[in-house]
Protein backbone atom coordinates (compact mmCIF):
# COMPACT_ATOMS: atom_id res chain seq x y z
CA UNK A 1 0.00 0.00 0.00
CA UNK A 2 1.38 3.20 -0.88
CA UNK A 3 1.47 6.11 1.39
CA UNK A 4 -0.24 8.29 -0.65
CA UNK A 5 -3.61 6.52 -0.42
CA UNK A 6 -3.50 6.98 3.60
CA UNK A 7 -2.77 10.81 2.50
CA UNK A 8 -5.70 10.72 0.91
CA UNK A 9 -7.82 9.32 3.39
CA UNK A 10 -6.21 11.43 5.82
CA UNK A 11 -7.63 14.24 3.43
CA UNK A 12 -11.16 14.19 5.61
CA UNK A 13 -9.99 12.47 8.58
CA UNK A 14 -11.76 14.28 11.71
CA UNK A 15 -9.37 12.50 14.15
CA UNK A 16 -5.23 11.39 13.52
CA UNK A 17 -2.99 10.17 15.81
CA UNK A 18 0.65 10.17 17.14
CA UNK A 19 2.93 7.58 18.69
CA UNK A 20 3.92 7.83 21.95
CA UNK A 21 6.40 5.36 23.78
CA UNK A 22 5.55 3.82 27.06
CA UNK A 23 2.44 3.54 28.64
CA UNK A 24 0.48 0.22 29.67
CA UNK A 25 -3.10 1.57 31.75
CA UNK A 26 -6.12 0.46 30.84
CA UNK A 27 -8.63 3.26 30.53
CA UNK A 28 -11.62 2.93 32.13
CA UNK A 29 -13.95 4.38 29.90
CA UNK A 30 -17.61 6.45 30.94
CA UNK A 31 -20.64 6.28 29.07
CA UNK A 32 -20.50 10.60 28.51
CA UNK A 33 -22.72 10.07 25.50
CA UNK A 34 -25.29 9.33 27.47
CA UNK A 35 -27.46 12.36 30.04
CA UNK A 36 -26.48 9.72 32.61
CA UNK A 37 -23.46 9.09 32.27
CA UNK A 38 -23.50 6.20 35.30
CA UNK A 39 -25.71 3.60 32.58
CA UNK A 40 -21.97 1.56 31.91
CA UNK A 41 -23.64 -1.63 29.94
CA UNK A 42 -27.05 -0.53 29.79
CA UNK A 43 -27.24 0.69 26.36
CA UNK A 44 -30.49 -0.79 25.21
CA UNK A 45 -32.29 2.21 23.28
CA UNK A 46 -29.22 3.87 21.87
CA UNK A 47 -30.07 6.07 19.72
CA UNK A 48 -28.01 9.58 18.14
CA UNK A 49 -27.09 11.52 15.17
CA UNK A 50 -25.12 14.15 14.51
CA UNK A 51 -24.79 16.16 11.38
CA UNK A 52 -22.10 18.77 10.86
CA UNK A 53 -21.60 21.32 7.65
CA UNK A 54 -17.56 21.40 6.96
CA UNK A 55 -16.63 24.51 5.14
CA UNK A 56 -12.84 25.36 3.99
CA UNK A 57 -10.80 27.92 6.23
CA UNK A 58 -7.38 29.25 5.62
CA UNK A 59 -7.57 28.52 1.84
CA UNK A 60 -4.17 28.48 0.15
CA UNK A 61 -2.20 27.16 -3.19
CA UNK A 62 0.54 25.10 -3.90
CA UNK A 63 3.19 24.55 -6.42
CA UNK A 64 0.33 26.29 -8.67
CA UNK A 65 -2.39 24.54 -7.44
CA UNK A 66 -5.76 25.90 -6.02
CA UNK A 67 -8.91 23.33 -4.53
CA UNK A 68 -12.13 24.91 -4.11
CA UNK A 69 -14.52 22.53 -1.38
CA UNK A 70 -18.12 23.09 -1.54
CA UNK A 71 -21.00 21.37 -0.10
CA UNK A 72 -19.40 19.43 2.56
CA UNK A 73 -21.25 17.59 5.19
CA UNK A 74 -20.82 15.00 7.97
CA UNK A 75 -23.09 12.57 9.56
CA UNK A 76 -22.78 10.08 12.44
CA UNK A 77 -25.16 7.65 13.66
CA UNK A 78 -24.96 5.50 16.75
CA UNK A 79 -27.03 2.80 18.07
CA UNK A 80 -27.43 -0.37 19.83
CA UNK A 81 -27.41 -3.17 18.14
CA UNK A 82 -26.16 -7.12 18.38
CA UNK A 83 -22.85 -7.43 17.32
CA UNK A 84 -21.26 -10.55 16.10
CA UNK A 85 -18.13 -11.64 17.73
CA UNK A 86 -15.39 -14.50 16.44
CA UNK A 87 -17.80 -16.96 18.77
CA UNK A 88 -20.71 -15.58 19.64
CA UNK A 89 -23.20 -12.65 19.84
CA UNK A 90 -23.67 -9.79 22.33
CA UNK A 91 -24.99 -6.34 22.60
CA UNK A 92 -22.90 -3.80 20.91
CA UNK A 93 -22.34 -0.40 19.24
CA UNK A 94 -22.70 0.43 15.67
CA UNK A 95 -21.24 3.56 14.41
CA UNK A 96 -21.61 4.70 11.21
CA UNK A 97 -20.32 7.62 9.86
CA UNK A 98 -20.67 9.64 5.87
CA UNK A 99 -18.59 12.34 4.76
CA UNK A 100 -19.56 14.40 1.32
CA UNK A 101 -17.83 16.92 -0.21
CA UNK A 102 -17.71 18.80 -3.84
CA UNK A 103 -14.17 19.54 -4.90
CA UNK A 104 -13.11 21.32 -8.23
CA UNK A 105 -9.38 22.16 -8.80
CA UNK A 106 -7.85 24.55 -10.57
CA UNK A 107 -4.35 24.55 -12.64
CA UNK A 108 -2.82 27.00 -14.94
CA UNK A 109 -5.76 29.33 -15.45
CA UNK A 110 -8.23 26.21 -16.21
CA UNK A 111 -10.29 24.19 -13.54
CA UNK A 112 -11.60 20.65 -13.87
CA UNK A 113 -15.06 20.23 -13.33
CA UNK A 114 -16.86 20.19 -9.67
CA UNK A 115 -16.19 16.25 -8.68
CA UNK A 116 -17.74 14.73 -5.87
CA UNK A 117 -15.93 12.53 -3.03
CA UNK A 118 -17.40 10.41 -0.60
CA UNK A 119 -16.10 8.60 2.38
CA UNK A 120 -18.17 5.93 4.50
CA UNK A 121 -17.10 4.03 7.89
CA UNK A 122 -19.04 1.32 9.51
CA UNK A 123 -17.73 0.28 12.86
CA UNK A 124 -18.91 -2.57 15.18
CA UNK A 125 -17.71 -2.73 19.32
CA UNK A 126 -18.85 -3.92 22.55
CA UNK A 127 -20.13 -1.57 26.14
CA UNK A 128 -17.55 0.22 28.23
CA UNK A 129 -17.83 -3.01 30.43
CA UNK A 130 -15.56 -4.51 27.73
CA UNK A 131 -13.34 -1.29 27.08
CA UNK A 132 -15.45 -0.55 23.75
CA UNK A 133 -13.93 -3.85 22.35
CA UNK A 134 -13.59 -3.26 18.54
CA UNK A 135 -15.26 -6.44 16.81
CA UNK A 136 -15.13 -5.10 13.14
CA UNK A 137 -15.03 -1.77 11.09
CA UNK A 138 -14.71 -0.88 7.16
CA UNK A 139 -13.82 2.65 5.51
CA UNK A 140 -15.11 2.89 2.29
CA UNK A 141 -13.17 5.96 0.06
CA UNK A 142 -13.93 7.45 -3.19
CA UNK A 143 -11.88 10.77 -3.05
CA UNK A 144 -9.50 12.98 -5.30
CA UNK A 145 -5.96 13.74 -3.63
CA UNK A 146 -4.54 16.61 -4.97
CA UNK A 147 -0.86 15.56 -6.36
CA UNK A 148 2.35 17.00 -4.89
CA UNK A 149 3.95 18.53 -8.06
CA UNK A 150 1.40 18.71 -10.75
CA UNK A 151 2.59 19.71 -14.73
CA UNK A 152 -1.05 19.98 -16.11
CA UNK A 153 -4.85 20.40 -14.73
CA UNK A 154 -4.65 16.53 -15.83
CA UNK A 155 -2.18 15.87 -13.28
CA UNK A 156 -2.93 18.10 -10.15
CA UNK A 157 -5.06 15.23 -8.43
CA UNK A 158 -4.79 11.50 -8.00
CA UNK A 159 -8.49 9.48 -7.86
CA UNK A 160 -8.69 6.71 -5.07
CA UNK A 161 -11.46 4.42 -4.53
CA UNK A 162 -11.21 1.64 -2.37
CA UNK A 163 -11.99 0.04 1.33
CA UNK A 164 -9.89 -1.51 4.27
CA UNK A 165 -11.78 -3.84 6.66
CA UNK A 166 -10.67 -5.51 10.18
CA UNK A 167 -12.06 -8.06 11.74
CA UNK A 168 -10.82 -8.66 15.41
CA UNK A 169 -10.37 -12.16 17.39
CA UNK A 170 -12.29 -12.57 20.50
CA UNK A 171 -9.00 -12.33 22.68
CA UNK A 172 -8.34 -8.77 20.88
CA UNK A 173 -4.65 -10.23 19.95
CA UNK A 174 -5.16 -10.39 16.26
CA UNK A 175 -6.86 -9.04 13.33
CA UNK A 176 -7.38 -9.70 9.31
CA UNK A 177 -6.99 -6.60 7.46
CA UNK A 178 -8.97 -6.48 3.90
CA UNK A 179 -7.84 -3.92 1.37
CA UNK A 180 -9.88 -3.77 -1.75
CA UNK A 181 -9.06 -1.42 -4.51
CA UNK A 182 -12.27 -0.55 -6.85
CA UNK A 183 -10.80 1.27 -9.58
CA UNK A 184 -9.36 -0.71 -12.74
CA UNK A 185 -5.75 -1.04 -14.17
CA UNK A 186 -4.89 0.41 -17.52
CA UNK A 187 -6.48 -3.06 -18.80
CA UNK A 188 -9.90 -2.18 -17.41
CA UNK A 189 -8.79 -5.21 -15.14
CA UNK A 190 -9.61 -4.88 -11.05
CA UNK A 191 -7.17 -6.39 -8.27
CA UNK A 192 -8.69 -8.78 -5.69
CA UNK A 193 -8.88 -8.17 -2.72
CA UNK A 194 -5.31 -8.48 -0.27
CA UNK A 195 -5.21 -9.91 3.00
CA UNK A 196 -2.74 -10.10 6.26
CA UNK A 197 -2.74 -10.82 9.40
CA UNK A 198 -2.04 -8.27 12.21
CA UNK A 199 -0.13 -8.77 15.82
CA UNK A 200 -2.34 -6.64 18.37
CA UNK A 201 -1.34 -7.71 21.22
CA UNK A 202 -0.17 -5.23 23.99
CA UNK A 203 -1.05 -4.42 27.86
CA UNK A 204 -2.65 -0.72 26.71
CA UNK A 205 -6.15 -0.26 25.70
CA UNK A 206 -6.53 -1.05 21.94
CA UNK A 207 -9.32 1.00 19.70
CA UNK A 208 -10.37 0.74 16.30
CA UNK A 209 -9.17 4.02 14.10
CA UNK A 210 -13.24 4.37 12.98
CA UNK A 211 -14.34 4.69 17.14
CA UNK A 212 -11.73 6.70 18.37
CA UNK A 213 -13.78 10.17 18.03
CA UNK A 214 -16.42 8.41 19.68
CA UNK A 215 -14.15 7.10 22.41
CA UNK A 216 -12.49 9.89 23.79
CA UNK A 217 -16.07 11.54 24.50
CA UNK A 218 -15.51 8.59 27.32
CA UNK A 219 -12.29 9.32 28.34
CA UNK A 220 -11.16 11.22 31.75
CA UNK A 221 -8.70 14.02 30.78
CA UNK A 222 -6.65 15.12 33.84
CA UNK A 223 -2.83 15.44 34.38
CA UNK A 224 -1.92 11.87 32.96
CA UNK A 225 -2.94 11.68 29.23
CA UNK A 226 -4.82 8.55 28.26
CA UNK A 227 -2.69 5.79 25.95
CA UNK A 228 -4.18 3.25 23.83
CA UNK A 229 -3.11 1.26 20.54
CA UNK A 230 -4.60 1.35 17.14
CA UNK A 231 -3.27 -0.23 13.60
CA UNK A 232 -1.85 2.35 11.70
CA UNK A 233 -2.63 2.17 7.78
CA UNK A 234 0.60 4.51 7.09
CA UNK A 235 3.32 1.91 8.72
CA UNK A 236 0.77 -1.38 8.55
CA UNK A 237 1.32 -2.17 12.67
CA UNK A 238 -0.16 -1.89 15.45
CA UNK A 239 1.12 1.59 17.29
CA UNK A 240 0.74 2.79 21.10
CA UNK A 241 -1.19 6.48 21.00
CA UNK A 242 -1.52 9.03 22.75
CA UNK A 243 -3.07 13.12 22.39
CA UNK A 244 -0.21 15.36 21.79
CA UNK A 245 -1.16 17.99 24.06
CA UNK A 246 -3.03 18.54 27.10
CA UNK A 247 -6.60 19.06 27.13
CA UNK A 248 -7.95 22.57 27.92
CA UNK A 249 -10.93 24.33 28.78
CA UNK A 250 -12.46 26.59 26.42
CA UNK A 251 -15.92 28.61 25.51
CA UNK A 252 -16.95 27.73 22.16
CA UNK A 253 -19.31 29.98 20.11
CA UNK A 254 -22.03 27.15 19.23
CA UNK A 255 -25.19 27.66 17.09
CA UNK A 256 -26.95 24.12 16.72
CA UNK A 257 -30.26 21.90 17.10
CA UNK A 258 -30.52 19.72 20.03
CA UNK A 259 -33.64 17.37 19.87
CA UNK A 260 -35.94 20.17 18.25
CA UNK A 261 -34.43 23.12 20.42
CA UNK A 262 -32.33 25.72 19.46
CA UNK A 263 -29.13 25.95 21.21
CA UNK A 264 -27.06 29.12 20.93
CA UNK A 265 -24.19 29.85 22.65
CA UNK A 266 -21.52 32.73 22.56
CA UNK A 267 -19.52 30.66 25.42
CA UNK A 268 -20.50 27.25 25.86
CA UNK A 269 -18.14 25.32 28.12
CA UNK A 270 -16.14 23.19 26.14
CA UNK A 271 -12.93 21.31 25.96
CA UNK A 272 -10.39 21.57 23.06
CA UNK A 273 -8.08 18.46 22.21
CA UNK A 274 -5.17 18.66 19.53
CA UNK A 275 -4.19 15.45 18.06
CA UNK A 276 -1.81 14.70 15.46
CA UNK A 277 0.27 12.10 13.89
CA UNK A 278 4.02 12.10 14.59
CA UNK A 279 5.90 13.42 11.29
CA UNK A 280 2.87 13.39 9.42
CA UNK A 281 0.96 16.40 8.94
CA UNK A 282 -0.11 19.21 11.57
CA UNK A 283 -2.10 19.09 14.11
CA UNK A 284 -6.23 18.47 14.31
CA UNK A 285 -8.18 19.92 16.91
CA UNK A 286 -11.37 18.36 18.41
CA UNK A 287 -13.57 20.59 20.43
CA UNK A 288 -16.18 18.51 22.59
CA UNK A 289 -18.95 19.88 25.25
CA UNK A 290 -18.17 19.51 28.25
CA UNK A 291 -19.67 17.40 30.56
CA UNK A 292 -22.57 19.29 32.71
CA UNK A 293 -23.20 16.73 35.29
CA UNK A 294 -23.23 12.86 35.75
CA UNK A 295 -26.66 12.89 35.72
CA UNK A 296 -27.89 15.57 33.70
CA UNK A 297 -25.19 15.78 30.35
CA UNK A 298 -27.46 17.69 28.03
CA UNK A 299 -25.24 17.68 25.38
CA UNK A 300 -23.63 14.23 25.92
CA UNK A 301 -19.84 15.25 25.57
CA UNK A 302 -20.59 15.60 21.63
CA UNK A 303 -17.92 16.98 19.30
CA UNK A 304 -19.15 20.51 18.74
CA UNK A 305 -16.18 21.46 16.29
CA UNK A 306 -13.33 19.50 13.96
CA UNK A 307 -10.51 20.75 12.16
CA UNK A 308 -8.37 18.97 10.39
CA UNK A 309 -5.58 20.55 7.51
CA UNK A 310 -6.15 19.83 3.88
CA UNK A 311 -3.35 17.60 1.53
CA UNK A 312 -0.67 19.66 0.70
CA UNK A 313 -1.56 22.60 2.83
CA UNK A 314 -4.49 23.60 0.60
CA UNK A 315 -6.50 24.81 3.45
CA UNK A 316 -8.22 23.78 6.48
CA UNK A 317 -11.24 21.75 7.10
CA UNK A 318 -13.69 22.72 9.48
CA UNK A 319 -16.38 20.31 10.62
CA UNK A 320 -19.06 22.74 13.07
CA UNK A 321 -22.20 20.64 14.56
CA UNK A 322 -25.61 21.88 13.03
CA UNK A 323 -27.83 19.44 14.49
CA UNK A 324 -27.82 16.66 17.09
CA UNK A 325 -30.84 14.19 17.88
CA UNK A 326 -30.74 12.31 21.00
CA UNK A 327 -32.67 9.26 22.61
CA UNK A 328 -33.89 10.21 26.26
CA UNK A 329 -31.06 7.91 28.04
Amino acid sequence: MKKIKFASLLLFAPLALLSACGGVSRIEFQTNWYRNTALGDDIAGTSEVLEYEVSVFDAAEHNGLTAEYTNGTFVTRLENRPVKTETETKEGYVLETQFAIDVKFSFGGASTEVLHDEVSSHVEFLSVGESLRPVYSKKTVHNRAPNDLPESLETCYTEYSYSYEISYNDALTSATVTYTDFLPDANGNTAEPTKREVNIGGKSSYLDNEEILFALRGMNFGDVQPVFRTYNFTTGTVLETTLNDTAKEVAEPVSFERNGEAVVSDALPAVELKVGMRGIGQSRVIVFAKKTSDTDNVNRNVPLRMETPILRSLGKMRYKLVKATFSDK
